[in-house]
This record gives structure tokens, C-alpha cells and sequence, in this order.
């Protein structure tokens, strides 16, 4: 599965954990493509594999077995977005006990972006990430 270099991204891929490793690598190739630094690559995959994964642990595929995955630059920012046919709760950030081994997923992505926010629609649950380009 490949992904444009350019311009806006979507990808439709399997409700699988697996999918998180397509998403990664596509995203890496196309922010390598536009000069990101290795910082902000490696940042935007941690998020990227954190919503993916939270899709699949928490949620129900889209109607079509798949999460959607886009992404764009907007400004200065990259906002990614992780869609899926929702869960029985709503994602929020937990504050997770160092000897937890979840619940710090949403954690990470606050620190690593400037806002995320989810969308609530029928069948159709979204949440997105403003992630810094610089």
C-alpha cells in the first residue's frame, strides 16, 4: 500500500493491530518526503501507532471491517486523523500509575501535540491530532 507524496493522505486499512505498521511507514515516507526532521518523523509515528492502536483495542471497525486513516499539512502543523466505528466509551486521557502497563497512550499524544479532539458521528467516530512540523 502506498500512499501520495503530496497533498492530503487517506488510507483505508485492515481493523487489525498490523495496520499501525502500514500507517507508520507511509507517514515516514511521505514526511521525509516534505524535509521533516527525524524528531518530528519519529513523533508522528509514536501518535499514528497510538491511534491506530487505541482504534483497534477500544473500538469497532468501520462498516467495511477497516479504520481510516488521513493526514495533511495544515500551516505549520500535521493533522492526523484516525477513524473508526466507535467503542462503548469515549476516548480521554488517563492518568496511568507507573506500574500500569496501559493508559498512556492518549498521554503521549497530548504531550507530543498541540490539540486533539474527537467527533462523534453515527457509526463514525474521529479523533484528531494537531502535531507540530518543526
Amino acid at each position: 500500500m502506498t500512499a501520495p507524496l503530496q497533498g492530503p493522505v487517506t488510507m483505508s486499512v485492515p481493523f487489525a493491530p498490523e495496520s499501525a505498521s502500514r500507517v507508520r511507514a507511509a507517514l515516514s515516507t511521505w514526511l521525509g518526503h516534505r524535509g521533516s526532521s527525524p524528531a518530528v518523523v519519529d513523533e508522528a509515528r509514536l501518535v499514528a501507532t497510538e491511534l491506530v492502536g487505541n482504534a483497534v483495542r477500544h473500538a469497532s471497525p468501520l462498516g467495511n471491517g477497516t479504520v481510516l486513516v488521513r493526514w495533511q499539512e495544515d500551516g505549520s502543523d500535521l493533522v492526523l486523523s484516525v477513524c473508526d466505528g466507535g467503542g462503548p466509551s469515549r476516548p480521554e486521557r488517563v492518568e496511568a500509575q507507573p506500574y500500569d502497563v496501559r493508559g498512556r497512550g492518549l498521554t503521549i499524544v497530548d504531550a507530543l501535540s498541540t490539540a486533539w479532539w474527537v467527533e462523534h458521528h453515527t457509526q463514525l467516530h474521529t479523533v484528531n491530532v494537531r502535531i507540530p512540523l518543526r
